[in-house]
């Protein structure tokens, strides 16, 4: 195919990241795919956040608007996109600089795909990688319920398949992107490069999400998503077993209650004991549980604080 069949709009949705959305948008105009637009929606930010993108003249589009959250920044970047694909970039996050022409070389092999993640990369530097070596595997909806591998920041997505799936949720504080996910896999085929193609950056003014809603709301959208769609149970199993791992480890990680970290746990085992995916092997699930219950056993010793 050739290049105009991918002209790509990069949808930045931000809202009081003046820190940090300069440095996104240069990732973006730093690409070594040429052929696209940065369209950038501000979500009513009231730091200097507008500033920082008027810096960047015509070669962005700003589109400002009241605050209603991640959801509703990134459909009106998706209404106003005027590619045939839209790539999706969080405003604190960054890209490699060859991030959306290895995308685009996968989706040239593999013309079918109607959405291409990558991976990520949490720390450090990019590896050096020979572009030529990079390969490209499918995903499927099975995947998509057993583990994540797509995030906002590294989606790119035919621009028509949300007239069939519809737009992200506005509805939804958390798992926003969990929901569009199991919508597209259920709808079409898609797939994922597989190199580190984006920097998800840890810092101070990360907007946390609060542990209960954010665990409340994913449950929400995969109970919604089964009853609407005839998944397997074996499918089912294996999603409530990943849910219930992923509540172990948010518990036990994040302030939350080591008693309810380990009973997730235990539940993952005994809802699906065997291996579902790399991450969350039978041997990786024992490993969370017995560190938790040592530091149970740690937080009960005499003398100690007892703060669950």
């Amino acid at each position: 195919m050739e290049q105009q069949d991918y002209f790509i709009s990069v949808v930045i949705p931000n809202y009081n990241y003046e820190k940090y959305v300069g440095e996104a948008i240069r990732s973006v105009l730093d690409q070594t795919w040429n052929n696209r637009e940065v369209v950038v929606v501000d979500d009513g930010s009231t730091d200097d956040s507008v500033r920082v993108i008027r810096k960047f003249g015509d070669k962005v589009r700003l589109i400002r608007q009241e605050n209603q959250h991640l959801s509703a920044a990134r459909n009106t970047g998706i209404r106003a996109a005027k590619g045939n694909w839209i790539a999706f970039l969080d405003s604190d996050d960054l890209w490699h600089p060859c991030k959306l022409e290895l995308q685009v070389e996968a989706l040239k092999k593999n013309p079918d795909w109607a959405f291409i993640g990558g991976d990520v990369l949490d720390e450090g530097d990019y590896p050096d990688f020979d572009k030529a070596t990079i390969q490209e595997e499918e995903v499927t909806l099975n995947d998509f319920l057993a583990y994540t591998p797509m995030s906002g920041s590294v989606a790119l997505v035919k621009t028509e398949c949300f007239n069939k799936v519809g737009m992200f949720d506005p509805g939804l504080r958390s798992s926003e992107d969990l929901d569009m996910w199991l919508r597209l896999a259920s709808a079409y085929r898609g797939g994922r490069v597989k190199a580190p193609l984006w920097h998800y950056r840890q810092h101070p003014d990360q907007m946390n999400r609060d542990m209960g809603t954010m665990l409340t709301t994913r449950k929400q959208v995969m109970s919604r998503f089964f009853h609407k769609h005839h998944i397997p149970f074996s499918q089912r199993r294996i999603a409530w077993a990943q849910y219930m791992y992923d509540a172990a480890i948010t518990h036990r990680d994040n302030g939350g209650n080591l008693g309810r970290s380990l009973a997730y746990g235990l539940g993952s085992l005994l809802y699906a004991p065997e291996s579902y995916h790399a991450e969350a092997s039978t041997g990786e699930r024992l490993k969370s549980e017995i560190v938790t219950l040592l530091r149970l056993l740690r937080i009960h010793k005499p003398g100690e604080t007892h703060d669950h």
